[in-house]
């Protein structure tokens, strides 16, 4: 697997990456999306004394989030699909950098793994609406 087909990054000097993580909670709700957890991984490395100028980022949090009805279909096609959900999101910032960073690695990378044709439909309809809410963030 080459990671940087299968990773998609919208990149913005304009927004704080403090900005993308509102808009993007913000656009997963009004697509009836849970967000089940927000990793501060950021937040860890404070809380752990890392010292100052030590890591390559300054703001990085992960965000899972999913679809029940989704979610329960892909199960259905295969128990083992658990291994990758729920989707997530990546906000970051490099130190240094005045950019902000949105990711997420395709679904269809996934769901390549699994012979179910069922399950790339699903995966297909979620990579476009995570390319949508991150044009409609980044653009």
């Amino acid at each position: 697997m080459n990671p940087g087909e299968h990773i998609l990054q919208f990149r913005s000097d304009a927004m704080d990456p403090e900005e993308v993580l509102d808009d993007l909670l913000g656009e997963l709700k009004l697509r009836n999306y849970s967000v089940t957890r927000v990793n501060n991984i950021d937040s860890i490395y404070q809380r752990e004394s890392t010292p100052p100028g030590s890591l390559e980022f300054s703001f990085y949090k992960i965000v899972e989030f999913c679809n029940l009805e989704s979610c329960s279909r892909i199960i259905a096609a295969d128990l083992l699909s658990g291994v990758f959900m729920p989707a997530r999101f990546l906000v970051f910032r490099e130190t240094g950098s005045s950019e902000s960073v949105l990711a997420f690695l395709k679904p269809t990378a996934f769901a390549e793994l699994f012979d179910s044709s069922e399950m790339m439909v699903l995966a297909k309809t979620l990579e476009e609406d995570m390319q949508q809410i991150s044009e409609e963030i980044i653009g």
